[in-house]
Formats: C-alpha cells, structure tokens, sequence
C-alpha cells in the first residue's frame, strides 16, 4: 500500500477503516483519491469518472466520516437524490451494507414506498434517504417531512446530467434552495460518468457558490470499434450472437424497444438471452438482472433503461446495435464493461448502412477523445416558476413576493429570471392557484390539489392504440406527444420493428396496414427517435468530404463498405452532401436535401422551407426529416432549383419568426400549449387535449407567458433554430454552397430505409396469409333471398362453393355481417320504411353476385367495409390467387380511409 493511500485510508473515521477491511480493500482509484480529501474538507464537488471506479464511494466515504465525526441535528443528514426509482432500489442494496457496518440508518422513498416504511420514516427518519426529485418535492409538502429536512447537511445528486437537461432539473434546482430555506447551507454532491460542459453543471448544482471540478477523463479506459453488420437482419443478429458467443457477459443496447424485442425474438432459442426496456413490468426487469447477475445468460438485450448505473454483476463486453446518435449516451453504455478498478470498458458499434457507418465512426473517435455534448439546462421556464411559487404558497401559507424572487435567484436556471417571476405570479392568480396582497403570495385551496397533480414536470399523456387493420389486431401505443407531432393520414412510421403506414386516426386508435413496400418510404419518426447533433452530423459531413478514415476505430469492412458508397457516388457522378456542400435532388415524391445537420436543424429548416413553398406556390407541402435529409413531398411542377432559390432567399434572422407564426397552425403547438398551461393550472391536469378547442386556446393565452414558455420550449426541445441560422449564414457568406442533381444513392439511403428498420423477411406473403386466415375465420350469415325464410351463421372459410336454401331449394344467398341480421329479419314486413328498402336492394344485388360467382364473392363480400359496389370492383379485375385477396385488402383499406368509424 503507498504512503498516498495510507495517507488517505488514516483520514478516515476508524469505523470506515474496519468496514474496508472487511471488504478486503487495498487501494483507492484515482477518482477517489482526488475526491475524498476535497469531499472531507467540506468542498461542493462535481465528481466525473468512468463507470465502475468508485464515484459513489467517493461521494459517500467523506459524507460517512463527517456524519460520524460531526454533531447534526435530528432527521435526514444525507439526501441521496437519483433520477430513477430503479437506481433508488440498486443504490439502496449497495448501502444497506455500510449502513449495518457503521451503524447508520438508510431508507429508500419513492411512489412504491408503502405506507408503513413512510410512516417509519416520519417518525424515527433515516440517517440517509434515498429518493427521487419528484418525491423531494412531496416531501416538502408535509410538516413533519418539513422538519427532518431541516436537519440535512449533505446532499447527493447522481447522474447529475440526466436530471440537468431537463424541467425536472430546472424543478430541483430550486427545490434545493427551498431545502437550504429550511436547513441552512448543505454541501452539495454532483455524480457523472460524462459530461461535456462539467462547469455549467457545476454551476446547476451550486448557483453562485464555489465548487470544485474532480474528472477522471474516460477516455483512457474505452476501447471502441465500429464494425459494418451488415443490411440484413439475419446477417446483424448473427453477428451480435457471435459477440456474445465470444464473451462470458454481453449488454447488447438498441434505440428502440422495437429493435430489443425483434434481436431478443431472434435469439430467443438460445435460451440464455432476456431482453430489458421500460414497458415491460418491474418484476420481468428485476428477473431478468437477477439472472445476469447470477450468470443464468450471457446476454442482455437492452434499452436506456439498462442505460445508468443499475448494477447488473460483471459485463465483459457492450455491443450498441446501430449508432447511439450521442456521444454521451456511448460513453454512458460502454462503460457498463469491465464495471471494475484498472478494467477497460470493451464496446463495439454494430452499423447497418452508410449514415450509420459513417455517424458511428465520427462518435466512436469523440468518445475515444472525450468529447462528450454539453449539457443544456432549461433556463427560465415559467412553468417551473409557477409550480415552484404554488408550492412555495402551500408550505408556508403566504410568502413575500421579494422572498420568492431571492429564493430563484439563488439557482443556475432562474438567476436571471427578474421580471418573470411577478409575470408568473399575475398569471396564477389568474387560474386561482394563488392571490395578491400588497407584496405577498398568499395560497388557496386549488394549489394543493394541484400540486398533488403537478410533483412531477414531465408531461402526463394519454397513449393511442395502434391497430392493424390487415391481421385486426393491435400493434402497440403511441404516446400522445408523438401522434400530435408526426401521426397524420398516410404516414410512414416504425413500431415492433416494422415500418406501418397510417389509415386513418381516431380519438383513441391508429388504424395501420403494414408498409409492406419499404422503398419509396422515409419513415416520419425513427422509433423512439434519439436526435443526432448538430456537431455529430457535421463532423459526418467533414468525413464524406475528406474521404480519410485514419484515426477512425472503424474494423476494414466497415471502411470498405463506406468507401464503396463514396466509389459509387463518384462514379455515378453524383454530388455527395458534406459538411460544406448541401445537395438538392429530385425525386419522384418531391426534392430531397441532403444536409448533414442533425435532427433538430433540419427539422427547423424543413418547416421553414415548407411554410415559405406552401405560401408562394400555393400548394400544400409535406415534410419528413432524418440528421442527414429533408424530404419535401411537393407537386411535380416544384423541383430542386425552386426550393434551391427559396432556400439561398432565406434570411437568418427571420427563421424563428416564421416558425413561430406558423406553428401556430400546428396540432404540435396545440399539444406543448395544453401541456405547459396544465403546468401552470390554468388547466385541469386530467383534461382531455381532444376536446380543447384549438382557437379557444389560441385566443386564451394569446401574449401570455404560458404561450412564450411553449414556444421556448419547443425551440429548446425540438428544433434548433441556432445551429439552422448558422446554415444560412454559411451559405450566405458561401462557408457552405448548395448544388442540385437527380436522385442519387445516399439521398436515396434515407427514401428506402429507416434506422432501427427491421423489415421481416417474405413481408408481403406473410401479409397475404393473414389477410387469408382473418376472412377464413370471418363470421358471416348466409341468408335466402328468395323465400326470405332461412338463414345460417357460418364462417366464410366453411362456406359452400355455390350455397342453395335447403328451405325452397332457391341459389339466390345473400353474404350478411353478423350487424345485418336484424335487417334482414325486417324484409318480411309489408311496409318497409326507406331505409329498409334500400338495405333490400343492396342485398338482392348481394344475392346475384354469389349466384355468379360463387365462393369467390362470399369471400370478396367478407372484407371490413366491403359492400356489393366495392365487391363488383374486386371481381371485375379478375385477379386469382395472392393478387385476389390483395385486391381485398384495396378496398378495406379505401373503407378505412373514408369512414371515420366502423359499423360493427
């Protein structure tokens, strides 16, 4: 043992030193080192390291000494604060340990506690806490929760990037203040494994109070490679069953739960492999580490939710199927291997095309280089400001608004905020949360129920069924925000795998048929789509231009296929799209650009380029985006030099002016407008968005706050309207210069695939049979319209091939649903009514095709929707075999395009 490690061992409390004995410990890491006398000292500290070297103890082992050295009042000494319920259960395990040893209380409390653990911790509370932002925020609610808080001298948030990104960072932030209010000042406690900007996290955690920065760099301990898998499915599963073949524990990571589902449906013979993501239930999670964990599989196929540090046992090796889009995010999930002091991180990038190649290689080397993306913080969100007011009106009953202003000034995220927060304060007393007396914020009784709805500031929504019209089963949910964002008639988008093209949208259900033809289709959303950056796709850009892979971690097939897509182009003497050069191209759904912008900048530009078409020509303009093209679906007169003129026209600086006015219009403006203005209370949390009336809305919050805190939040979180005013100007001051072509190979890349696409082999057959085995299966009602006297309920698939009345011996059979039963049972009467006559004629006419065509119109009169106009149509064709029942599914899916609701 070094003199630096007894050194280090001795400042310890005795206590500390005999539990580390009993761990058989030996030596510190180098994160450790450098933290623990910093951390002993009393120092705020940012504490970034890779995974598995010991920042938790690092944390910890200075916080445990001064609890036992230091006198502290009664309650919670130490919050530990962690972003996810799971991580409260792992770190929870990993503590109870130190606790029994050191004779420290430590609890767990989150939305599962039960009511007998949190009635413990109110009346003996727990020398550390464990729990999450959202039950802090309970927390402070309560008188006697109030008072233990009061007693909290170390506070310790992990993943601190993951909360710091978002509203429930920028909700913490002040909640910490509201805790410093009751506690006096504590030290503060920042864990990371990457962060790219650590002096703004710094600055997140503490405000204006000093810190110190402790980064171990990650680099050192990853090896990366990026290896081509492949374009088939087939080929890329067998690739990711030969990594783990080779190793004794793989985590395999996918975008998607989609893709997780289709690798683990693959492999699924094996026996060995389980699959984890977020919709499957705690217990199927918590199986399924258990058995990693005790060496029951040897593979893991994973979301993000396997993303932060869960401890899952030892991972020899990570495998990210396709690009991880971020560099923090490959950072995040490699260092998940050789979870263990002096290990490398072993990862490899499996791509499947040229986009995924070439963005893999660039954050494989950012990765190696440790260059991680900068955390944003949201900065000024009223709403934040509204929930944090509201609840600072219920703990005390009524607060100075000089107070108020004092508290928010102490954090990163509102310093500045001023004026704001009286803006806030005039908009809640609006909606009744709260009202003004002279200087003070009084409470009323409306802002504890909404507080009881509004703990957390992520975004509450209701799912949609997606429903398959071709097998009438359904497919999966969507979340709200994203059928108001891409959903709408004849859109192509990726679940379970596959792509699926929208019929028609109901209040609660997606009506979908398989997009069974992937080429000529750009998928509108990418699964649960991860947006590449700015800088990532730029520097994509840069690698197509200079066309040199030295320095890139990328194996020699992976090269060679990325060199034989630039062969390709150059001998096709087409322009490739790079970081300098933006390519415009004609195809037969419209013009496709090719920029290497990343997802939000082309989103901004894409609307903006359809907003400014759409106005000057008149027409309506679709737009799909991926990090590397635009499509806009125009009209044929429209080609590449129209949209290259508008384009080169455009100002910079009126790029955010015009998105404003325009996504005014839009069904995603709507969407974040309910969203923040239920935060804000100025509507009932549990409302229904479908029955809000977009004009009303429009009209209510016209100029209001709730409408400036939508629109910042729609620029923060989904367009980048920086980054696009910075392609302007480079193509103004020709940094960048544009160029129009036909269609070529990589701006045809993104028409015929999607990332995360896994199209099933024999698509179209197996569509063809389940539209076969669902109208075999059909319940139908053969019924005489001759003697009006019998009828037989049957199924089509049992259905006779010329079927004739057993009671007059007639061949005139009508093909009934189950629904026209009971008109049929009304032909007997003398006096039909109007409509009774009409259904007569049609089934008469019904009656005569199956008299000409026998089975074949049965089965053509079964489809949904497919009355005797639509099954004359299908006869006529003449179409047999597989081309018969496609015909079928023509006429279904006109019905479903052209009727809102089904009859059945």
């Amino acid at each position: 043992m070094t003199a630096a490690i007894e050194e280090l061992r001795e400042s310890l409390h005795p206590k500390i030193r005999e539990a580390l004995d009993k761990r058989g410990f030996d030596e510190f890491s180098e994160i450790q080192m450098r933290a623990v006398p910093k951390l002993i000292r009393g120092d705020n500290a940012i504490l970034i390291a890779p995974t598995g070297t010991g920042k938790t103890e690092s944390a910890l082992l200075p916080i445990f000494h001064r609890m036992l050295t230091e006198p502290h009042p009664p309650g919670f000494t130490t919050l530990y604060i962690t972003p996810l319920r799971s991580l409260n259960r792992d770190m929870m395990n990993r503590l109870e340990w130190w606790g029994k040893e050191l004779g420290l209380r430590i609890s767990v409390r989150h939305g599962d506690t039960t009511q007998t653990d949190r009635r413990k911790q109110a009346t003996h509370p727990p020398d550390l806490l464990i729990t999450t932002p959202e039950s802090l925020q309970a927390m402070m609610m309560g008188k006697v929760l109030r008072k233990h808080l009061a007693g909290v001298r170390f506070i310790v948030i992990d993943e601190i990037h993951e909360l710091a990104g978002s509203k429930r960072g920028a909700q913490l932030s002040v909640g910490l203040e509201r805790i410093m209010e009751l506690s006096g000042e504590v030290q503060r406690i920042g864990i990371s494994a990457t962060v790219g900007n650590p002096d703004v996290i710094g600055q997140f955690l503490c405000g204006r109070r000093p810190y110190t920065i402790v980064q171990v760099p990650v680099a050192k301990t990853l090896d990366l490679t990026v290896r081509f898998a492949g374009e088939s499915f087939a080929d890329q599963t067998k690739l990711i069953e030969k990594c783990i073949d080779s190793h004794t524990s793989t985590l395999v990571f996918t975008n998607t739960r989609s893709v997780a589902e289709a690798i683990g449906h693959a492999l699924r013979e094996r026996g060995d492999i389980d699959v984890h993501h977020g919709s499957l239930s705690r217990e199927m999670r918590v199986d399924a580490e258990d058995r990693f964990r005790a060496g029951l599989t040897r593979g893991m196929i994973s979301t993000s939710s396997m993303e932060l540090g869960i401890d899952i046992g030892q991972i020899d090796h990570v495998v990210q199927f396709n690009s991880p889009r971020e560099v923090a995010r490959l950072i995040q999930r490699t260092g998940r291997a050789g979870h263990q002091l002096h290990a490398t991180s072993k990862g490899t990038v499996l791509a499947t095309g040229f986009d995924d190649c070439i963005e893999s290689m660039v954050i494989v080397r950012k990765a190696m280089e440790n260059e991680p993306e900068n955390v944003r913080p949201h900065i000024n969100a009223s709403d934040v400001i509204a929930n944090q007011i509201a609840a600072l009106a219920v703990e005390r009953g009524e607060v100075a608004i000089q107070k108020i202003e004092e508290i928010f000034s102490r954090s990163y995220c509102f310093a500045d905020a001023g004026p704001l927060i009286r803006e806030v304060i005039a908009q809640m007393e609006k909606h009744y949360l709260i009202r003004t007396e002279g200087d003070m914020v009084i409470t009323k009784a409306r802002a504890r129920r909404y507080l009881s709805l509004n703990l957390s500031m992520i975004a509450d929504e209701k799912k949609s069924i997606v429903f398959d019209v071709v097998s009438r089963k359904p497919v999966g949910t969507l979340d709200e925000s994203f059928v108001i964002s891409w959903i709408s008639s004849g859109a192509v988008f990726v679940a379970r795998g596959q792509m699926w093209r929208v019929l028609d949208i109901d209040e609660d259900r997606i009506m979908v048929e398989p997009a069974k033809n992937a080429k000529g289709e750009l998928p509108s959303w990418e699964g649960e789509q991860i947006p590449v950056p700015f800088t990532v796709a730029m520097e994509a850009g840069q690698l197509r231009r200079l066309h040199n892979f030295n320095g890139y971690h990328a194996d020699e097939r992976t090269v060679a296929f990325s060199e034989k897509i630039l062969a390709e182009m150059k001998k096709n003497r087409s322009i490739v799209a790079t970081d300098k050069v933006i390519v415009l191209e004609d195809a037969d759904e419209g013009v496709v650009i090719n920029l290497c912008g990343g997802h939000k900048v082309n989103e901004a530009l894409g609307r903006v380029l359809s907003i400014l078409l759409s106005a000057r020509y008149g027409t309506a303009v679709g737009i799909e985006t991926n990090a590397y093209r635009i499509l806009l679906r125009l009209p044929k007169f429209l080609r590449a030099p129209d949209v290259d003129e508008v384009l080169c026209s455009l100002e910079p600086d009126h790029i955010e002016a015009i998105l404003t006015l325009a996504l005014k219009k839009t069904a995603l403006y709507k969407w974040k407008l309910v969203q923040v203005a239920k935060k804000f209370g100025a509507i009932d949390a549990d409302a229904d968005y479908e029955k809000i009336s977009i004009s009303r809305l429009l009209d209510l919050f016209d100029g209001t706050v709730i409408e400036k805190e939508a629109f910042r939040e729609l620029f923060f979180s989904n367009m980048d309207v920086e980054h696009a005013r910075l392609v302007i100007q480079r193509i103004q001051g020709h940094g960048m210069e544009t160029a129009t072509s036909r269609l070529s190979i990589i701006g045809a890349e993104g028409l015929f695939t999607g990332k995360d696409v896994i199209v099933p082999p024999g698509e179209d057959q197996a569509i063809i049979a389940s539209v076969k085995h669902r109208i075999d299966e059909q319940d139908i009602i053969l019924a005489c319209m001759h003697c009006k006297g019998w009828k037989s309920r049957t199924k089509v698939g049992r259905a006779p091939d010329t079927p004739q009345c057993p009671v007059c011996g007639a061949r005139l059979i009508a093909v009934l649903k189950p629904y026209d039963e009971k008109m049929y049972l009304a032909m007997k009467k003398k006096n039909k009514s109007t409509e009774e006559r009409e259904a007569e004629a049609r089934m008469i006419r019904n009656a005569n095709m199956v008299l000409s065509s026998g089975k074949k119109a049965i089965i053509a009169l079964a489809g949904r929707g497919v009355g005797p106009e639509a099954a004359a149509r299908i006869l006529n064709t003449f179409a047999t075999g597989d081309n018969f029942y496609r015909e079928i599914l023509k006429a279904e899916r006109r019905f479903v395009q052209t009727h809102r609701f089904w009859s059945d």
